[in-house]
């Protein structure tokens, strides 16, 4: 039964219609794949890791793979997802890759599904933008601009959704 609920959590999360994501941004294709919406917060020079939202469309008729995410900033960048454990608890395991099914639309948000990246090397405040490279297992790499928000940004993420 709480595998059950875990799977529900994880496919609640997954499932999140970019509707509720922020705001529109720009659009970056590679394939079928369309990723919008997306952000990050502010991070403090001792940040370690930071946490990247988006919403990722696959408007082809096969299935794709988010299967990594490059850049020269960061140590590496982590998949992960919240799950129920046999014990009840709340936990986030880290993934091996996301799958986006064709006609699907998922939206990594906070308390969801998630990009993490360790081990930053640079800060980021308010207005700026970063680049990364999603590499996608059908639709190859794709890189994508970050817009870096500030922490008081969080109710509008939250109000919308």
């Amino acid at each position: 039964m709480r595998r059950l609920f875990g799977a529900a959590v994880i496919a609640g999360a997954l499932a999140t219609s970019p509707l509720l994501a922020h705001h529109a941004g720009e659009a970056f294709q590679a394939g079928a794949v369309v990723v919008s919406h997306i952000w990050t917060h502010v991070n403090t020079p001792a940040a370690h890791a930071n946490a990247v939202y988006l919403t990722v469309a696959n408007h082809g008729t096969e299935a794709d793979r988010l299967i990594a995410v490059e850049g020269d900033f960061f140590e590496s960048a982590e998949l992960q997802a919240p799950v129920v454990g046999e014990d009840g608890a709340l936990r986030t395991t880290s993934l091996s890759s996301v799958e986006i099914a064709p006609g699907q639309s998922l939206t990594f948000q906070p308390g969801g599904v998630q990009i993490i990246l360790v081990g930053l090397q640079e800060s980021f405040f308010e207005g700026d933008h970063f680049h990364l490279s999603l590499v996608f297992e059908q639709a190859g790499s794709l890189e994508v601009e970050v817009e870096v928000e500030g922490h008081g940004h969080s109710e509008d993420h939250e109000a919308s959704s």
